[in-house]
């Protein structure tokens, strides 16, 4: 399964904010979080666009150290893969910590297109979405608490409609935001994490395909008893983008996904005319085959009626010189054809053994030995 925890990238990823937060996690000190008083930082894109750029500013605690910014992967063929925000700021216990997700963008399954390489999953909503990302970054934990959270989703709302253009008439679009709270043992401490999202669902009425995005996943950690309940929402509510890398990056990546469309429309045009060059080939042998075929059945048809013709015409000649000759035609006792003047007797005898002796009888009651009757054929 493809969450945004999974995109984050591994432990060996320099200026991951992952690291830096487990890595400090990892180093217990006995100092308290101090979380009420604020100061701004900036989460800075170093490699994007030649010089360093600031694409967040936001808000944490004072005195709290702060890694990470952004990673490019022009490569990815999701977009929401290819510029990741990848953050943390480390509290002075070296415990409590925030952390910002990368985005993550998926097609709901039983929805999904083919020709779009976004992962599928399952998640209808921000609450499945939240759990499995909470279930997969921490495999022990428990959900203890989720909670709607409209006010998140009222602001996701409001900067899809500053930064973006507004979706065509055949998308229906809906915005879903909430928290879980879950508990588990990390290193013997006690701990206590809040993990925050805001999803886009977009519906093709056409298609019924479902598209989700999350720009990211906040989440916040402390000892149980420490957690300051309300942090996440101070420095959700202070995160701005900076529209003079936004700008930049969002033509980047919409340059990538040309790009990826483009050369896939090749691949499908590219296999589209070998197989109909395939069809062609096949179609060209069979119309050649039903060609021979039709060619052979025709000229036996003419073979056929030419034959029956002569064989009419043989008839009436033989028929038109039977009658003027004035004789029948019967058939001998070897096959052969023997004629008799149809003004003899109408009974035709041929002798068995000298079959030229042929004669004619009226005589019904006549039965000569050693010859048989003939039976006439016209």
């Amino acid at each position: 399964m493809l969450l945004a925890l999974s995109a984050c990238g591994s432990a060996s990823d320099a200026g991951d904010g992952r690291v830096a937060a487990t890595q400090a996690s990892g180093a217990h000190g006995s100092a308290t979080s101090d979380t009420r008083r604020l100061v701004p930082v900036e989460i800075v894109d170093t490699s994007g666009f030649g010089t360093p750029m600031v694409a967040f500013r936001l808000q944490v605690p004072r005195g709290w150290q702060t890694a990470g910014g952004v990673q490019w992967n022009d490569k990815a063929e999701c977009y929401s893969h290819q510029a990741r925000v990848t953050w943390a700021a480390v509290a002075p216990d070296n415990v409590s910590v925030y952390e910002m997700y990368p985005a993550f963008v998926w097609q709901v399954k039983g929805t999904e297109l083919p020709v779009d390489p976004c992962p599928v999953e399952p998640f209808r909503s921000a609450r499945e979405l939240l759990e499995a990302v909470a279930m997969q970054a921490r495999p022990n934990a428990r959900v203890l608490d989720y909670s709607d959270w409209p006010e998140h989703a009222a602001r996701a709302e409001q900067s899809a409609r500053r930064h973006g253009q507004p979706p065509p008439a055949e998308v229906e679009q809906r915005f879903d935001a909430g928290r879980v709270l879950i508990g588990y043992e990390a290193d013997g401490v006690d701990m206590r994490e809040v993990l925050a999202v805001a999803v886009t669902f977009n519906r093709v009425k056409s298609n019924g395909n479902i598209v989700a995005g999350a720009g990211r996943v906040d989440a916040y950690r402390a000892p149980n008893g420490q957690l300051d309940m309300g942090l996440l929402d101070r420095i959700v509510g202070s995160i701005e983008e900076n529209p003079e890398w936004a700008e930049p990056a969002v033509k980047r990546v919409q340059a990538n996904v040309n790009h990826f469309y483009a050369e896939q429309l090749k691949q499908i045009q590219a296999w589209h005319a070998r197989r109909m060059a395939e069809i062609n080939a096949k179609g060209a042998a069979d119309r050649a085959a039903i060609w021979s075929r039709a060619t052979r059945e025709v000229a036996a048809m003419r073979a056929q009626t030419y034959a029956n013709t002569q064989a009419t015409n043989d008839r009436i000649h033989a028929r038109t010189i039977d009658g003027i000759y004035e004789r029948n035609a019967y058939a001998g006792i070897h096959g052969g054809t023997v004629y008799s003047s149809i003004h003899e007797g109408s009974r035709v005898f041929q002798d068995n053994s000298r079959t030229s002796n042929v004669w004619n009888t009226d005589d019904p009651h006549a039965q000569p030995s050693n010859a048989t009757e003939l039976e006439r054929i016209r």
